[in-house]
């Protein structure tokens, strides 16, 4: 029987000096970015989501360092790969922010209406009759679980999600020249 270890996984093959490197094979400084994006801002989705599997199961108080390897660069180039990695961990924050944001709205609406029908319930159940006492009883269970659902699991999935997208903000970026590149 084999037994899967992630975080033996993991310092075997990311960690080193104490950082997690997350290694990034360009073959041309264009597959950094989306295929189309000729003003080179938006990064390429299989790039986001290569680095967004392996963040996701690095330790939150490890460093990660993004390693590109690329065909040498100049400076200029260094600084919009660095300039469009940031852009997008930055854009994934915001909207992160927003989702919780929305979220908490959300979840407060639900516990407003749980709590005014828990009131009319307790109430006038004694006038409404078993059925009308019964269905707002189910009512008010049922907004307030959702309430409790999305303040304690939905929120703290996005509150995980925008811990990574934070941890990958802040990573070192560094480059190891591994071939020439004519092309940008």
């Amino acid at each position: 029987r084999i037994k899967y270890n992630e975080k033996s996984y993991i310092n075997k093959n990311y960690i080193v000096n104490g950082k997690a490197v997350i290694p990034v094979l360009l073959e041309k400084v264009d597959d950094l970015f989306m295929k189309h994006d000729y003003k080179k801002f938006e990064l390429s989705d299989d790039v986001c989501k290569y680095i967004e599997e392996i963040a996701y199961m690095i330790p939150m108080n490890t460093d990660i360092v993004i390693e590109f390897h690329c065909p040498e660069v100049d400076d200029e180039t260094k600084k919009s790969m660095v300039k469009a990695v940031k852009n997008n961990f930055g854009m994934d924050i915001d909207d992160a922010d927003y989702d919780i944001s929305k979220t908490n709205k959300i979840s407060l609406v639900y516990g407003l209406v749980g709590l005014i029908l828990l009131i009319i319930n307790l109430l006038t159940e004694k006038y409404i009759g078993p059925v009308l006492s019964n269905f707002i009883c189910v009512v008010w269970w049922v907004a307030i679980w959702e309430m409790v659902e999305l303040q304690f699991m939905e929120k703290a999935s996005l509150k995980w999600k925008r811990l990574n997208y934070q941890q990958l903000y802040d990573a070192q970026i560094t480059f190891e020249f591994d071939q020439k590149d004519t092309t940008l």
